[in-house]
């Protein structure tokens, strides 16, 4: 079964370009690195050319390791997501046979590594997989630590972990530690190793807080610390947040904004956790067992801690997922050493397990078989299959091993199939626009919210946004800029032409250069 594990490692590595860099985060984060690596700043993170803090430097760093090895391309910036990825399956393979059960480790690493959460953020040049293994590194040294190595050792992933997405990270095993001070201090835990593990951490982390704020001091607390963590948690996110609900002031915005902050995380979980879902039940079970309940305990926590937020986001509760699935293998591995008969079986499914696990497989079904979706890749299709029978192979251990094997590859090849067809279908006509262009040439975007940030990666630094229309043909006029737009009637202006035009999911976007000689 290990073999499937290493499967799943390959095929993120093959398909990491198998789309293009999509918008937001991953282009932001690309661009960022890649102006990084321009400049040669290796501090000071930037976008066009103006300061970034919106994320600690530690991805980007990574990024520029694996562009100097294998070029500015999107392999090279999504490499270190898809190596985190491995790293996070191999770890819980290795600690989780060792201290749960041998096979217990195994059949977690499996069914963290086949959620549809794990597969998407293993192939997105974002933090979140980078973030969640330090912080299972860091979970299981407070667990094993005993000594100089385990403390130190635990002490440096989470330091990296603050350079990954912030503090969040060292609040996070602070309020672990602190819920679990009593049960890990009666194992053998000495408070000295604790101080031990929280100096490495700072001494990992603070040198770029502090020459960072030394170079930027307000700029950079206000953005960073106030906007981008305080102000985050407490809904001024305001693409994310679901105050915008609430402040609608209506009797649907107040009962909406209400079960959205309260269930959105629920709602994630189901479809983006599955087969994981299927052992839900693990997160409220009674047992004495130490390591159980600390798990459990870690998996409330990061549950806990985002919903509370007013800003939403699917990857922040991505961190639980490591957790949960070793709660999982070691009550897979329990179910097939016990002797009881079906009608007694520990894993057999309440009637609500079960409906949660057809509808979320068959969420993921319908999305393969939308039909833009799999006419751009046809195989595809695979996922529709692959999905329901990996769910059932994985939620009901004692089946065949080949609808194991069976239903993963044809997970494996449907994903990639679902990534190359949304390519296709909403990624690649905007991207081929914006590199026809020549290469010397600056490109506008015009009324392209939210801007299309990858393009500045693409573009190799010929990229600008405006929002007045006067300012970007001045501009056009002046540097033979081109524009991109979905402005219809700016391209109806005279002193511009129509070079080629696309469409996506109903919009017009089209690619203008400048008119002379009027």
């Amino acid at each position: 079964m290990r073999w499937l594990l290493w499967l799943c490692v390959l095929a993120a590595l093959i398909d990491l370009r198998a789309f293009g860099l999509t918008d937001l985060d991953e282009g932001f984060y690309a661009s960022v690195a890649w102006e990084m690596r321009q400049s040669g700043d290796w501090r000071t993170p930037t976008f066009t050319g103006q300061p970034w803090f919106e994320k600690p430097p530690l991805l980007y760093w990574l990024m520029l390791l694996s562009m100097r090895l294998f070029g500015e391309n999107e392999f090279a910036v999504r490499l270190p997501s898809a190596v985190m990825y491995g790293l996070t399956i191999g770890l819980l393979a290795w600690w989780g046979n060792r201290r749960l059960g041998q096979g217990a480790g195994t059949w977690g690493a499996l069914l963290f590594a086949i959620a549809p959460l794990s597969l998407m953020l293993a192939r997105l040049a974002i933090t979140d997989m980078t973030l969640t293994f330090l912080l299972t590194v860091a979970l299981i040294a407070l667990w094993e630590a005993r000594g100089v190595l385990w403390s130190a050792l635990g002490g440096v992933a989470l330091g990296l972990a603050v350079l990954t997405k912030g503090p969040v990270g060292l609040g996070l095993v602070g309020l672990l530690y602190l819920w679990n001070a009593r049960l890990l201090h009666a194992r053998g835990l000495r408070f000295r190793w604790v101080l031990l593990a929280l100096l490495a951490a700072l001494l990992t982390a603070l040198p770029w807080y502090v020459g960072i704020y030394w170079q930027h001091g307000a700029e950079f607390f206000n953005e960073f610390v106030v906007r981008q963590n305080l102000l985050r948690f407490a809904g001024g996110d305001r693409a994310h947040s679901v105050l915008t609900l609430f402040q609608r002031g209506d009797a649907l915005g107040i009962v909406g904004g209400a079960a959205l902050y309260l269930l959105f995380y629920v709602v994630v979980l189901w479809p983006g956790g599955l087969p994981l879902i299927g052992y839900v039940g693990v997160l409220w079970a009674r047992e004495d067992d130490a390591l159980r309940l600390y798990l459990r305990r870690w998996a409330w926590l990061v549950f806990g801690l985002f919903t509370l937020s007013f800003t939403k986001l699917p990857a922040y509760i991505f961190p639980m997922l490591p957790a949960l699935a070793l709660l999982a293998g070691a009550r897979i591995v329990q179910a097939r050493l016990c002797e009881d008969t079906l009608a007694h079986h520990p894993l057999r499914a309440s009637w609500w397990n079960r409906l949660a696990l057809v509808v979320g497989a068959a969420f993921w079904a319908a999305i393969a078989l939308y039909a833009p979706l799999w006419q751009s890749a046809v195989w595809v299709v695979a996922l529709a299959a692959g999905m329901p029978l990996a769910v059932l192979a994985l939620a009901k251990p004692a089946a065949p091993p080949w609808t194991r094997t069976v239903g993963i590859v044809l997970l494996l090849v449907g994903w990639n199939g679902a990534l190359v067809g949304y390519d296709r279908l909403a990624l690649k006509p905007v991207r081929d626009l914006a590199l026809k262009p020549p290469p010397y040439r600056t490109l506008i975007l015009y009324r392209v919210h939210p801007g299309y940030p990858s393009v500045q990666f693409y573009r190799g630094g010929r990229y600008a946004t405006s929002d007045n229309p006067d300012a970007t043909m001045q501009r056009m006029r002046q540097e033979g800029a081109y524009c991109l737009t979905t402005d219809a009637a700016f391209t109806r202006r005279d002193a511009v032409f129509v070079l080629a035009e696309a469409q996506v999911f109903g919009k017009r976007f089209y690619l203008t250069a400048p008119r002379y000689g009027r």
